[in-house]
């Protein structure tokens, strides 16, 4: 290995140095939630592609604690910028901690989430100090590797590419696997397309498609507080599918199903135990002054299931999402899951990608697969 941990080091140092703000680490607290989620909030309603399109995340105090917040979690790798001037948070990076299972070796890794400088700070060099100062926290702490999921038109790729760069780590950054549609079931198209811009078709086509009804399936009900580990041994399962696989903890996974954000739906079998599930939490979609409640899909269980068992669930999971007030679903597609019964419950899926970057540290001997087979990942 060429470069050495002083190297890295010190060329961070190098980096962070500026006459106008500060890149620091933190230990996140709780009653931080208000302060730095009005920052990604911001940062995220003045993009340039929400202008023209709509469609971004407002986050609130509840969004960033059900990301950020889990007593579970430990919370000594967040970074913010400080401007020297006023005192005030300018900046954010924040991580959710993640241990992996890849070809049936585990690692400790993190997803560095949710980056934000505020419009009025942008353009200064801020974005890419936060990636470095991330990297070179995370490192020292024995950290194999982060991963992130990047839109390739927006700057965050970038700023990780140049953060990459200036800390001669290039070689480190690896584009391991792309995502190329995204799934959406509106279930109310005007306050939808009052957030989102749409062609005229694909509104009228939406339009037509937003209706649901109840299914009449014995075997369908909500999600109950004494299911929860149930699920969280179902979960395993996608450890023991995948050739790589998040590894959730259990008393986090128990906070996380219960969190009152989260919308779940589970199939059972003939003694009421669960053999399927389809989770999702609330974001408000934001976009033209606007906003509405809508669902987040993180976790879809139905390879137990019938084709016609899992549609069910998905018929009954939009029913469930239009009872409480979400004008609709929407997720990446990772194909962890046959996306069948999905489309026979009038999900639609749509091109658009992302792609999957790992950055493992110099210093761990994880090794990400040239071509990865199979993947299970979610987005909390």
């Amino acid at each position: 290995m060429t470069t050495t941990m002083e190297q890295i080091l010190a060329k961070s140092i190098e980096n962070n140095l500026s006459d106008e703000y500060i890149i620091e680490s933190f230990t996140l607290t709780d009653s931080e939630a208000s302060r730095l989620s009005e920052i990604i909030k911001t940062a995220f309603l003045n993009m340039e592609t929400t202008a023209k399109h709509g469609g971004t995340i407002m986050f609130d105090e509840d969004t960033f604690k059900f990301m950020f917040c889990s007593p579970y979690f430990k919370k000594d790798l967040f970074i913010r910028a400080i401007h020297k001037a006023t005192g005030e948070t300018v900046g954010f990076m924040g991580s959710i901690p993640r241990i992996l299972k890849i070809n049936d070796k585990i690692f400790n890794c993190f997803i560095p989430s949710w980056e934000a400088v505020h419009w009025k700070h942008q353009r200064k060099g801020i974005a890419r100090n936060m990636v470095t100062k991330m990297i070179t926290t995370g490192i020292p702490m024995g950290v194999d590797a982060a991963y992130a999921m990047f839109e390739p038109e927006e700057h965050g790729i970038n700023s990780a590419k140049a953060s990459a760069d200036s800390l001669n780590l290039s070689q480190y950054m690896i584009e391991a696997f792309r995502i190329n549609k995204f799934i959406i079931r509106v279930l109310d198209i005007k306050k939808t397309s009052e957030v989102i811009k749409f062609k005229f078709y694909e509104k009228f086509v939406l339009g037509l498609l937003q209706g649901v009804k109840k299914v009449k399936n014995p075997r369908i009900r909500n999600f109950h507080a004494r299911d929860g580990e149930r699920l969280f041994e179902l979960m395993k399962d996608f450890v023991d599918k995948n050739e790589i696989s998040v590894i959730h903890e259990h008393d986090d996974f128990i906070w996380y199903i219960n969190h009152s954000v989260i919308n779940c739906v589970v199939h059972i079998d003939e003694n009421d135990i669960p053999d399927g599930f389809i989770i999702a939490w609330k974001f408000n979609l934001s976009g033209f002054g606007k906003s509405t409640p809508f669902g987040w899909l993180d976790v879809v269980h139905t390879h137990r299931l019938s084709i016609k068992e899992a549609a069910d669930l998905s018929k009954y999971m939009s029913w469930r999402t239009k009872e409480i007030g979400w004008a609709g679903l929407q997720t990446p597609y990772i194909p962890y899951f046959d996306p069948k019964p999905l489309k026979k419950a009038k999900f639609i899926f749509f091109p658009k990608k992302l792609i999957l970057t790992f950055f493992p540290s110099p210093l761990s001997s994880i090794v990400i697969p040239d071509v990865i087979k199979s993947l299970y990942s979610d987005w909390r």
